[in-house]
């Protein structure tokens, strides 16, 4: 137990050491949004992981309670990521005709929702139902985070910031994740609601007190021609559709990680959760460090050669990194694959932000719509072939998709200052 509260103390720290960055000096230049704006993007951003952070370290558990195979209840993963596809797609309207702090707003509602809808499920299948709004609340969460980014700090700082959402975002996983662990034995339906549920009080009351009001175009003055003008403007534009395309295929690998990495641990190396919640703790100390390393990276190279560079590398380690027997070369791999996946999120959202930037809402919505898919993929795909042929081939799978995703970022993207106007 000594062991657990030396993790729980440097979590604690870590978590200072963040809120150190958000209100430095550095983040106060962005007098738009303010420190504690910064810090609810954080906040907000974090909070979409919390369901997963439940599910993935107790997917054993919720399946052995509705006594159905570990793939079968994954697909809960699959109804989110399919939901969240589909209300991406209408974001990209919605986010034209309301104001982008009471989209994000009823997103954070809609996690609290879910969370206290999901303690009553009586079946597997109304659980899959009922976990399919975490998609719906992603797909109102992730896109607005970032278009606030884009309408509230200054283009040189964007990358930055949003690595700082990145990195909160792991944070709040990772402390989510030694959370879970440590209260499993409650049963997993009292865990998600202790979890999620006052957290998710706390970001909107932060929501609703410390993000400014959008200053564009009030609700009464848009078109319906206005509404699907974004879309027009991407389909006309290569490097914006290369964007969402390669997201779709290059995050796929990060997903299998965070859907199927606990399990797989769990299953293969016969760990308990609480020991694969201490292990995920410093997988998710990797991806923060990435995704803070961005800007550095950005000095040496464009965010097009490091978007390429990353999405790269996560799908050549996911190849072979689940086939290994050995749990800490596993491990070692599986680092490195979490670096590149901090590093991967933050710069793809950057990247994604300034292709069309005066639809910055649109693009956003339908980037966080290509990045469910790729989790749809990564737990669709990668469960069906987890079912029949194991960890193994599932995994190789996903990291093929990766680098074809490698592939088509490159024929077809350009850096956001280089790309033609549509």
């Amino acid at each position: 137990m000594n062991y657990i509260d030396y993790i729980v103390l440097l979590n604690i720290t870590i978590t200072n050491y963040l809120v150190e960055i958000v209100v430095s000096n550095k983040v106060k230049s962005d007098n738009e949004l303010g420190k504690f704006g910064i810090l609810t993007l954080v906040m907000s951003r974090g909070l979409t992981m919390l369901p997963a952070a439940v599910v993935s370290l107790l997917l054993v558990d919720i399946s052995l309670s509705f006594n159905v195979e570990v793939g079968v209840a994954g697909q809960a993963s699959t109804a989110a990521g399919l939901m969240s596809i589909l209300f991406g797609l209408v974001m990209g309207a919605l986010s034209v005709r309301f104001k982008h702090k009471s989209l994000l707003f009823t997103g954070i509602l809609l996690f609290v929702l879910v969370a206290v809808s999901a303690f009553f499920s009586t079946s597997v299948s109304m659980l899959i139902a009922v976990y399919a709004l975490v998609g719906v609340a992603n797909a109102l969460v992730m896109p607005m985070v970032s278009t606030i980014i884009g309408e509230f700090v200054s283009p040189d700082r964007r990358a930055s910031v949003i690595g700082m959402t990145v990195g909160g975002m792991f944070l709040i996983y990772l402390l989510g994740m030694l959370s879970v662990g440590l209260i499993s034995n409650i049963g997993w339906r009292m865990v998600m609601v202790l979890v999620i549920v006052p957290f998710g009080v706390l970001v909107g009351i932060m929501c609703r007190t410390r993000l400014p009001e959008q200053t564009k175009t009030s609700d009464d003055q848009v078109s319906i021609s206005d509404l699907f003008r974004g879309y027009m403007q991407l389909l006309r534009n290569k490097s914006a559709i290369g964007v969402i395309l390669g997201t779709i295929l290059g995050f796929t690998p990060w997903y299998f990680y965070v859907i199927y990495g606990a399990s797989f641990y769990r299953q293969k190396f016969l760990m308990s959760a609480g020991s694969v919640s201490i292990a995920v703790i410093f997988l998710m100390i990797s991806a923060i460090i990435g995704s803070f390393t961005v800007g550095r990276f950005l000095k040496m190279a464009s965010e097009k050669t490091v978007l390429l560079s990353f999405t790269s590398l996560l799908g050549a380690i996911t190849l072979f990194t689940f086939r290994i027997p050995s749990f800490w070369v596993t491990y070692v791999a599986s680092l490195i694959a979490c670096f590149s996946g901090g590093i991967l999120i933050t710069i793809s959202s950057s990247f994604a932000l300034g292709q069309i930037p005066e639809y910055s809402g649109t693009m956003m919505s339908l980037h966080s719509a290509a990045d469910s898919m790729g989790s749809s993929l990564a737990a669709g795909l990668g469960g069906s072939l987890l079912l029949v042929y194991g960890y193994e081939l599932g995994s190789s799978a996903v990291g093929a998709l990766g680098i074809l995703g490698v592939l088509v970022l490159y024929i077809l993207t350009s850096n956001p200052k280089l790309a033609p106007n549509p």
